[in-house]
């Protein structure tokens, strides 16, 4: 005989699992505002120190978006905030749909990674004969560098200019970044395709985003909704237009002008395998075999991190960053229009995947970016307070990193007195630290007081003989106020 389960205990469990989904509901809820709320604390704690005018961040977990907010102005002049609309200039970021429309084509059997660029590419010197596709991906060619070049003389003529420059290494020994590979790699597209580069990337990677994709590495072009790279100058004390202008031949390289919520929509499908299979993906981000270097770096994909905590991705020009710590399918990106202090890119996306996931905290490197925004954001004392509470709880920590760093960043800005005060304090903490006594000499004689700043190379050089750097600097003190003697 089938016994029947009673209704009143069906019930019962029905019950109970509608509450347990709700509890499980309220406290995804719960962790993601949480998350949302840390987020947005040290991206606003950011832009006040580094000064940028406008950003747009988003943080993408398992599929699902964490935190998307837009921040600041996209137009000093005239107050426009950043929206929806917003496009913003990559930079180098735009490497990375490169090497997905490369690999698209491999993927397709239409050329292969360890094809010679010579098989796309005329009329080139016989010593490039037998690089490879893969050699221009990871930044192994040792091709010549056609970034000092004038961007206005024709392909021909710049392919002759450079084909007289000797190879800088032998392909595939070492990572050296090179904009010469990405003109060679959009020179493959477009050979392959018979269609212009852009035009290929938008129909297999971004269809139907005309409005929110577009390829131009000429700054002060005005399209709608493109903000401008705002850079400080330090003599007038304000922000001026980026005047930088690459040319149609850096498309490949720095052109992609793009919306926060394109950039998620392409993420989204790179991550579901709509734009790669998981097997060519995966190739991409593999790391590139150099023959005699420690480089880590895949193709085109650039591999941070320490071991277990590793990311990949890449960043441009300071604004802009996309990296996907692939084994806890998180990823985050990162557009800006500008700074005055140029951003750690690398602390942002520390710092945000510690806060996201406790197996990628970082302990030291967090806590050094908060010493960083501590010293920048507030004044000198209430700064050392911050930073002695920090250090107290937690004793296991080096701090010389966060001490070194905003140190150097008071002396770029010229802003010496603040620059001495931490270096003093970083000699203070760290006396046997080579490297801060170093730094103090550095600060005194850019302010001219150079018997205070012989002092400390001397010290920087007892403790660490191999000091060249303190060397040069006790003989060039020497030389000056040997001269200065003279003259008077």
């Amino acid at each position: 005989m089938k016994t029947k389960t009673p209704v009143f205990f069906l019930l019962i469990l029905n019950i109970l699992f509608t509450v347990s989904c709700s509890k499980n509901k309220s406290s995804t809820s719960t962790k993601s505002e949480q998350f949302n709320t840390e987020i947005d604390s040290y991206i606003m704690s950011l832009i006040k120190a580094d000064q940028i005018p406008g950003m747009a961040v988003a943080v993408v977990k398992d599929g699902t978006i964490i935190h998307k907010k837009n921040y600041g102005v996209a137009n000093i002049v005239h107050n426009v905030p950043v929206t929806d609309s917003t496009l913003f200039r990559a930079y180098s970021t735009s490497k990375l749909v490169t090497a997905v429309a490369i690999f698209q084509l491999i993927e397709n059997k239409e050329i292969g990674l360890n094809d010679f660029i010579s098989e796309y590419i005329d009329d080139l010197p016989t010593k490039w004969s037998s690089i490879e596709i893969e050699h221009l991906l990871s930044h192994s060619s040792g091709l010549p560098d056609i970034i000092d070049y004038n961007k206005d003389i024709s392909d021909k003529l710049l392919l002759t200019e450079i084909s007289k420059k000797p190879v800088q290494f032998e392909k595939g020994q070492r990572f050296q970044y090179n904009q010469t590979n990405f003109w060679f790699l959009k020179l493959i597209i477009e050979k392959v395709t018979n269609q212009t580069f852009e035009t290929f990337v938008r129909k297999n990677q971004f269809e139907n985003n005309e409005k929110q994709v577009i390829f131009a590495s000429n700054s002060l072009v005005a399209f709608p909704n493109r903000v401008p790279k705002y850079q400080f100058n330090k003599d007038f004390n304000a922000y001026e237009l980026s005047t930088f202008e690459a040319g149609n031949r850096s498309l490949a390289g720095n052109g992609l002008n793009i919306t926060l919520n394109s950039f998620l929509e392409w993420n989204t499908k790179l991550d579901n395998n709509k734009l790669l299979k998981e097997e060519t993906k995966l190739k991409m981000m593999s790391p590139f075999q150099f023959t005699d270097s420690n480089s880590s770096f895949g193709h085109s994909w650039g591999i941070f991190g320490p071991k277990g905590k590793q990311y990949y991705g890449f960043a441009g020009g300071g604004v802009s960053a996309l990296m996907k710590f692939i084994d806890k399918d998180l990823t985050i990106i990162i557009l800006s229009n500008g700074f005055k202090n140029r951003p750690v890119i690398s602390n942002a996306v520390t710092y945000i995947s510690g806060l996201m996931d406790e197996e990628l905290v970082r302990k030291d490197r967090m806590l050094n970016e908060d010493i960083r925004l501590a010293f920048i954001i507030n004044d000198y004392k209430t700064a050392v307070e911050i930073y002695n509470q920090i250090k107290q709880d937690n004793k296991d920590i080096n701090f010389e990193r966060g001490l070194g760093r905003t140190g150097y960043l008071y002396l770029s800005n010229n802003e010496i007195a603040k620059s001495i005060s931490i270096f003093k304090l970083y000699t203070k903490e760290y006396p046997n630290s080579y490297n801060a006594f170093d730094s103090l000499g550095e600060a005194y004689f850019k302010n001219k007081q150079y018997d205070l700043s012989k002092k400390n190379y001397r010290i920087s050089l007892d403790l660490e003989p191999k000091n060249k750097n303190a060397e040069d600097m006790l003989k060039k003190i020497e030389e000056i106020t040997n001269a200065n003697t003279v003259y008077n």
